[in-house]
């Protein structure tokens, strides 16, 4: 199984894999359409379930110009309705598209462009130690069934390296890397700078902490140690991605099927690769239960 060198390297990687069934929840925006179909087009996925209101979904398929087959409309009149008939797909089974936010990321100026993985930028608000442990199982997860990384290193981040009563986070970063880790080199806690520059590592010193000779400076996925500075972190990723200077891609897991929080705000290729991303991750977690 390869792993991945640019995350825009996902896009070819899922169309070259079996072809997905995605359901759209809602099914009536312009452009949510018109990236599925994009999706489609790319071999990503071969089946189109919308969920909704008939006439506006309606509306939208003649809008994009579409084709989705009449059978895989699936009518709701409210919001209680979409969420009850959506939760019916999943169960049936006919959805392949899931709980933390997982994302991919590579940037020129962090790690010098190596993919990398962030967590959790937009589902977790409190990081206790319990949550922090389940943060970090979902994201070796994803790097070893996307990535293909076998022992990924994982920095669980702080704005210090020392133990500090008044910041959790050096505490249960501490803990958190003391664990018994089979699949995974687990440091923390780590700043930023520590966690993904060498160089910053070289002048500073390494940190007299577990795993640090291996982490510091090589982390392959970034642990944040609550939702305030991950989801900063992922808006400045963002950001620099609208300029083609880095990429990103996410995906929800830890619910039986893996789901895409699409933004509106996010780019085409960002969307894009998303739907990407949770094709590739629920084929290849498919093979590994075969």
């Amino acid at each position: 199984m390869a792993g991945i060198e640019r995350v825009v390297d996902l896009i070819e990687i899922a169309g070259g894999l079996p072809a997905s069934t995605v359901v759209v929840v809602g099914g009536h925006r312009v452009e949510d359409l018109r990236l599925v179909e994009s999706a489609r087009d790319h071999g990503i996925v071969d089946r189109i379930i919308l969920v909704g209101m008939k006439d506006r979904i309606a509306q939208a398929v003649a809008e994009v110009g579409i084709e989705i087959d009449p059978k895989d409309i699936v009518p709701a009149e409210n919001d209680e309705q979409i969420a009850q008939a959506t939760v019916a797909l999943i169960k049936a089974g006919n959805v392949r598209s899931t709980v933390s936010l997982v994302t991919v990321f590579d940037a020129a100026s962090i790690s010098n462009g190596r993919p990398m993985i962030l967590t959790d930028a937009g589902v977790t608000t409190v990081c206790s130690f319990e949550r922090i442990q389940d943060l970090v199982r979902n994201a070796v997860d994803v790097a070893r069934t996307v990535m293909a990384i076998d022992k990924p290193r994982v920095a669980i981040l702080s704005a210090n390296e020392k133990q500090i009563p008044s910041l959790p986070s050096t505490l249960i970063g501490l803990e958190t890397a003391k664990r018994p880790w089979t699949d995974a080199v687990v440091c923390g806690p780590l700043s930023f700078d520590l966690a993904i520059d060498l160089e910053s590592v070289s002048i500073k010193g390494l940190p007299d902490l577990p795993n640090a000779k291996e982490v510091a400076g090589r982390a392959d996925i970034l642990v944040c140690p609550g939702i305030d500075s991950a989801n900063i972190l992922y808006k400045t990723i963002s950001a620099m991605n609208k300029y083609g200077e880095a990429s990103l891609a996410s995906i929800t897991v830890g619910f039986p099927v893996p789901y895409i929080i699409l933004s509106r705000s996010d780019s085409l290729e960002t969307r894009l690769v998303s739907i990407a991303l949770c094709a590739v991750y629920i084929q290849r977690s498919a093979r590994h239960k075969t």
